[in-house]
């Protein structure tokens, strides 16, 4: 399905992060993504960080540009499209940076949240007056500025029925090495071009994230020799981490 929807505010939530909302609340499961796309300059894939919003940190042409669009300008989205996380009672979830974004749906829609969060700076801790009011709260921040000084495997082992994990790449490896893999879910990234399985752009060793994923398990991570490792870029290179 894709919807071309109309900017209703653009909310700067720190320097290089700003959320996204439009006219239009795609039904989703948490996890799910959809292809955001700008007339003339492309299309990228994003979670749903409200029912009607999008979370993103400036990285390069395409986020600059969703960044600067101000109200009453139209972007098209297309989904929702891939694998979301499954229902969970109790759950912890651990997040790093912007990917903080895609946990706050999935934390409202889990009963007994905890919150395991890192950033490098304070201003990356985004929601966290709202988490306070829904569960534990535990924070990492490189300088220090919040929380405990370090990265967010300081704060593991930590015991829990389940665990979500979103975040940059390497993050998420390391915290894989601390978690038990049958009772985790990881939201991983890859470059996409069609988002339905055709290209296989996204192929991370054979697993196509855009339909297998985003949202794999950790017993298949294990399986994974791409993950943490190398990933393919726009021009279909690989990247080394």
């Amino acid at each position: 399905m894709r919807e071309i929807v109309k900017i209703l505010e653009n909310k700067r939530e720190s320097e290089l992060i700003h959320t996204i909302f439009f006219d239009f609340e795609p039904k989703a499961r948490p996890g799910q993504f959809f292809m955001v796309w700008i007339p003339g300059i492309g299309e990228k894939p994003f979670t749903l960080s409200y029912s009607n919003g999008i979370t993103l940190k400036i990285a390069g042409e395409f986020t600059k540009s969703l960044a600067a669009l101000e109200p009453g300008r139209e972007i098209g989205i297309r989904g929702p499209l891939g694998n979301g996380y499954p229902e969970f009672k109790n759950i912890t979830l651990i997040g790093g940076g912007v990917g903080i974004a895609e946990l706050r749906l999935l934390a409202l829609s889990s009963k007994n949240p905890t919150f395991l969060l890192g950033g490098r700076t304070e201003s990356e801790i985004l929601y966290l007056e709202e988490f306070k009011k829904m569960g534990d709260v535990h924070v990492t921040t490189d300088d220090g500025s919040l929380g405990k000084k370090g990265v967010i495997t300081k704060l593991l082992p930590f015991h829990s029925e389940n665990y979500a994990i979103c975040g940059p790449e390497m993050m998420m490896k390391a915290c894989m090495e601390e978690l038990p893999p049958e009772k985790s879910f990881f939201a991983i990234e890859r470059y996409m071009k069609c988002a339905v399985g055709l290209c296989g752009q996204c192929s991370c060793s054979g697993w196509r994230v855009c339909v297998d994923g985003p949202v794999f398990k950790g017993t298949e991570l294990l399986k994974m020799n791409d993950f943490g490792k190398r990933r393919r870029e726009k021009s279909g290179r690989w990247l080394y981490f």
